[in-house]
């Protein structure tokens, strides 16, 4: 008998737990992601026209919208919250912000692998900027290893190498120049590599 209520008890539990939780997804969450895309709608407009202090707003510009920064803050649970870290990432950069456009990048989750490489590699680029070379190299093999494709990965092994060969890390450079070499044949600036490629082996 006491079994029994003991398990009367935990089904009853988690019964509440699923319908609190269809309840908050209905009648919280749901208004919440149709608010929050509205916003995201507009503050992409502004990025795309190039306006990315009113695309970011933090500063609380006298405009009629949130800018990615305020829907973070505003709304961190919703779908729109999330990809406007993303987007607030760029923004810094963009700006010239570089620690903050890392660390509103590693606050992004991209469950996109495609999204999550683009997401390394601007990291990768903040951290150039600051010279940290080390997290940078990090960040461009992750951007280009997290899944192998003709598009992501050879460009953040080319900026990996460039990244090698600013700093005279030549052996370092060519062993990523090789690699896009022998399995992308049709990377956008595979003329470049050749050339590196050329000029590292003389230098050797």
């Amino acid at each position: 008998m006491k079994k029994k209520k003991v398990i009367i008890f935990f089904c009853s539990i988690i019964l509440i737990i699923g319908v609190t939780f269809f309840l908050y997804k209905k009648f919280f969450l749901f208004p919440l992601e149709k608010k929050a895309l509205t916003e995201l709608i507009y503050a992409q407009k502004y990025l795309s026209e190039g306006f990315i202090n009113k695309a970011l707003n933090k500063k609380k510009l006298k405009i009629p919208y949130l800018g990615f920064y305020g829907i973070v803050t505003k709304y961190p649970s919703t779908k729109a919250g999330n990809i406007s870290k993303f987007y607030a990432g760029i923004c810094y950069y963009k700006l010239g912000n570089y620690k903050e456009s890392i660390k509103m990048m590693n606050h992004f989750y991209a469950k996109d692998e495609f999204l999550s490489s683009i997401k390394y590699g601007i990291i990768g680029d903040a951290f150039t900027q600051i010279k940290n070379n080390n997290e940078a190299l990090k960040n461009y093999i992750k951007a280009a290893n997290i899944r192998e494709n003709e598009i992501t990965t050879p460009l953040y092994y080319y900026k990996a190498a460039l990244l090698n060969f600013s700093i005279k890390k030549y052996r370092d450079s060519k062993f990523f120049l090789k690699k896009i070499e022998k399995k992308y044949p049709f990377f956008l600036y595979k003329d470049n590599v050749d050339k590196y490629i050329m000029f590292i082996e003389n230098k050797l």
